[in-house]
């Protein structure tokens, strides 16, 4: 995050170099955004790109040649990599538009503690700041836990006491998440190890409501709780 922070100073930004390479369509979609503008949009998608070029050039740079030698990376390649991320960025937009479009026409008072559940969940995937927090490398799993709640939804209406068991199963290990973090110093919840665990909770609800779609590696509760001790240093 430092050596990033240092080229976002040294860097020119890829604002200005990208409004003629977007079509419309692209503008349309990426205008449905949670930043406040397409600029801001594009900015959080340069912090993705730049980490992107980081780990492509070796990982962070401790000393001033290291640093130069990752800012000529980051120099050469940050337009054409923000393209990368953008183009991934349009499609996660788009689903999420598609989701939030659903929850506003469902008027069934059964599942109205599932669309919550959604809500929450949406929030925590599509926000200000969600590509760099997200990273280029988990962009397409976020698509995908999207479509999860596409598929969840179509679901909902014929079984709404099902999906509240599910879901109760998922606000037990969010729960367990939830005081994990608090118990940890701030400068710790930021570890690879613990952060993992936040994204291993997506997918269990892929594993849940969506089993059809698949993860990348087996997933449970049992597994998230060992998780959790590990990062705990148990």
């Amino acid at each position: 995050a430092g050596t990033r922070r240092l080229l976002r100073l040294t860097v020119p930004s890829p604002a200005r170099f990208l409004q003629g390479r977007l079509s419309n369509e692209a503008k349309l979609a990426l205008s449905r955004n949670p930043h406040g503008g397409v600029q801001e949009l594009i900015e959080d998608a340069a912090g993705a790109a730049i980490d992107r070029l980081i780990a492509a050039a070796g990982g962070p740079a401790w000393d001033a040649d290291g640093f130069a030698a990752v800012r000529e990376k980051v120099r050469a390649d940050l337009v054409d990599t923000v393209v990368e991320v953008m183009d991934r960025v349009r499609k996660v937009l788009a689903a999420a538009y598609a989701v939030e479009q659903r929850l506003g026409a469902t008027r069934n008072l059964a599942v109205v503690a599932a669309l919550a559940d959604i809500r929450n969940q949406l929030a925590g995937l599509v926000h200000a700041g969600f590509i760099t927090e997200t990273g280029y490398a988990r962009l397409p799993d976020l698509l995908r836990y999207l479509t999860a709640i596409e598929r969840r939804l179509d679901r909902l209406g014929g079984n709404p006491q099902r999906d509240r068991q599910q879901q109760d199963r998922i606000a037990v290990v969010q729960k367990e998440y939830a005081d994990l973090l608090a118990n940890l110093p701030p400068a710790r919840r930021q570890e690879t190890a613990v952060r993992q665990i936040r994204w291993m909770i997506e997918e269990l609800r892929v594993n849940v409501f969506a089993q059809a779609l698949g993860t990348p590696y087996p997933v449970s509760e049992q597994r998230i709780y060992r998780a959790m001790d590990d990062a705990e240093g148990r």
